[in-house]
């Protein structure tokens, strides 16, 4: 491996710990994000974003109490990751997440949908992917999403921050989820990220 030449590409919330994690590992010379998902913020502002931040409180209150009965004795308490049932008023890129995760699609025996309440909630509601990118971040950036996903506003909020050498790819008709497994989709994303990745990983000349 040649650490001056690494780069990183993650989907959904993998594109959230990219960008984290090249914000303290200055070995990452190059970030491509897909479907950007920063998870902290998803969870206090709700998939699409509209909600404050303020909105994470009852939740962190449940968390508060849950752990007082856990410590007194009761059960563990979980909560699944994608929506187990979902109805008329789940967005449509979760109701996608329950067919991707869920089903023979892409489920796996040994992933559960399950989390524990208090341990992961109070991590999740707290934790903020695009922290200081303005000032820390510091590799060339690509963000690819589709132009109708839920959350396509967590890639352009990061967009707007960075201060990096940044592109930006909306692509007409892409839903969240159509970046996991769907060919036209996942092809476009392949076909942006390896230029990108070329030109940006590219070996220096050896200085004598």
């Amino acid at each position: 491996m040649d650490a001056e030449r690494i780069g990183v590409l993650g989907v959904c919330a993998g594109g959230g710990y990219a960008v984290n994690a090249a914000l303290t590992d200055y070995r990452i010379k190059a970030v491509t994000t897909v479907s950007a998902v920063n998870n902290g913020a998803s969870f206090r502002r709700g998939w699409y974003g509209t909600d404050s931040d303020a909105a994470a409180v009852p939740t962190l209150q449940a968390v508060a109490q849950q752990r007082t009965a856990e410590a007194q004795g009761a059960d563990p308490a979980y909560i699944p990751y994608v929506p187990e049932q979902p109805d008329e008023s789940t967005p449509r890129d979760l109701v996608e997440a329950h067919d991707y995760y869920l089903t023979p699609r892409a489920q796996h025996p040994n992933a559960k949908n399950k989390q524990l309440f208090t341990k992961s909630m109070s991590r999740i509601f707290t934790f903020d992917a695009f922290h200081l990118v303005e000032d820390m971040f510091t590799a060339p950036l690509l963000i690819v999403a589709g132009s109708e996903a839920g959350s396509l506003w967590m890639s352009t909020e990061l967009h707007s921050r960075v201060r990096s050498p940044k592109k930006l790819v909306v692509v007409d008709g892409g839903a969240h989820m159509d970046f996991y497994d769907v060919p036209k989709y996942v092809d476009h994303a392949v076909a942006e990220a390896t230029p990108f990745f070329r030109e940006n990983l590219a070996a220096r000349p050896v200085e004598n």
